[in-house]
């Protein structure tokens, strides 16, 4: 089942996340978080109170869980999109991640395709990045209809200044 969190489940997202940071260890294709730093719980509660925030649970489980924000990211402002679109024509997926018990179920497949049809009529793309070598995750995304904008540098609390691969998803 995937529904929209509330911000009751806040405490449950941030022991998610907090697990499959730890995971990202023993994971060669992991988004490269830092416990406390990003995601951290204001940023969740940030993204409860102002974005769509979904989750997919299974027996009474959080199993993934992914966030659109309905505005375009300041790190991606100057970004060599394939459109010239309005801020408010743009939503920017962030924080997809599968439980490391839960993963090889396709559900990360199904949160995203979940994800884009619900937001579609909102915006007309949505934009994301993977970090370089992540191509487990660049591939997930490319199957479900985003396409490779190129390399791009960012700027992230936890990890610094990155090169990442944009991804963009037009409707």
């Amino acid at each position: 089942m995937i529904r929209l969190a509330e911000i009751d489940d806040l405490r449950r997202l941030k022991s998610f996340y907090d697990d499959v940071i730890d995971y990202q260890r023993y994971d060669s294709c992991g988004a490269a978080w830092t416990k406390d730093v990003y995601p951290s719980e204001n940023d969740l509660k940030r993204h409860l109170e102002n974005d769509l925030f979904y989750i997919l649970e299974e027996k009474g489980k959080i199993a993934g869980a992914a966030c659109i924000s309905l505005h375009e990211d300041e790190n991606y402002r100057n970004a060599p999109w394939s459109l010239n679109l309005k801020e408010d024509e743009i939503a920017v997926l962030h924080l997809m991640a599968i439980h490391p018990s839960c993963r090889g179920k396709n559900l990360s497949k199904e949160l995203l395709s979940f994800i884009i049809n619900n937001v579609s009529g909102k915006v007309k793309a949505i934009h994301l990045d993977v970090i370089k070598g992540n191509s487990r995750a660049a591939k997930l995304y490319e199957k479900a209809g985003f396409r490779s904008i190129g390399s791009y540098k960012v700027f992230y609390e936890d990890t610094g200044s990155i090169m990442v691969d944009l991804m963009e998803y037009v409707y």
